[in-house]
């Protein structure tokens, strides 16, 4: 919720980093990347830590600051999950925008719970539990399988993309097997872009 980031970003701007990777909710990540820009802080690489960076809005709200930001993300419309593209596709067009991974996510957890509790034996938690526990598919979200591992119980352990903002747009750039873009690195300077 901060209004001014410029005085902490002028102390980044003297370190003159390599890279500067930030974390924030929707409205400060696109603030920094604004301010970032006003303040012609150059980086081989911006990244954010997923949360406000992932959302559709931090690139509607950062505008073309929000170019060649790289961020994680669980999810994103380029998914190459059965359904996925659809899904954002429908969502698009009734919200005028793509959805972010909390919408897929919200989206699959219907379907999920829906083929748990047709599994399920009768509606008690016990056999509830034991439905969901048996969960294995693939959604719009990706692969849904609850494990215990690593001291967590039933956990879907999913593999984490990589996007970076490319021409306006969230573009999965890695892991390569999901990638529909490919990444640009180092970035140019903010006097060197269009």
């Amino acid at each position: 919720g901060a209004v001014d980031f410029k005085p902490i970003l002028t102390k980044v701007k003297a370190q003159k980093p390599d890279v500067i990777y930030m974390v924030s909710y929707v409205m400060d990540a696109s603030l920094l990347m604004k301010q970032l820009k006003e303040l012609r802080i150059d980086a081989k690489l911006f990244a954010g830590g997923a949360a406000g960076f992932a959302i559709p809005e931090f690139v509607n709200n950062a505008k073309d600051a929000a170019e060649y930001v790289v961020t994680a993300t669980l999810w994103s419309p380029q998914a190459k999950y059965p359904g996925a593209k659809e899904f954002a596709e429908k969502y698009k067009s009734k919200f005028g925008d793509y959805p972010s991974y909390h919408g897929a996510e919200a989206y699959s957890a219907l379907y999920i719970l829906e083929d748990a509790l047709n599994r399920a034996k009768t509606w008690n938690a016990e056999d509830i539990r034991s439905a969901m526990k048996a969960t294995d598919m693939v959604t719009a979200f990706g692969p849904i399988k609850f494990e215990d591992k690593a001291g967590y119980q039933n956990q879907n352990f999913m593999d984490t993309l990589v996007m970076q903002v490319i021409k306006g747009n969230h573009e999965t750039i890695w892991p390569e097997s999901y990638a529909n873009a490919k990444y640009l690195f180092p970035i140019p300077s903010w006097r060197n872009r269009k």
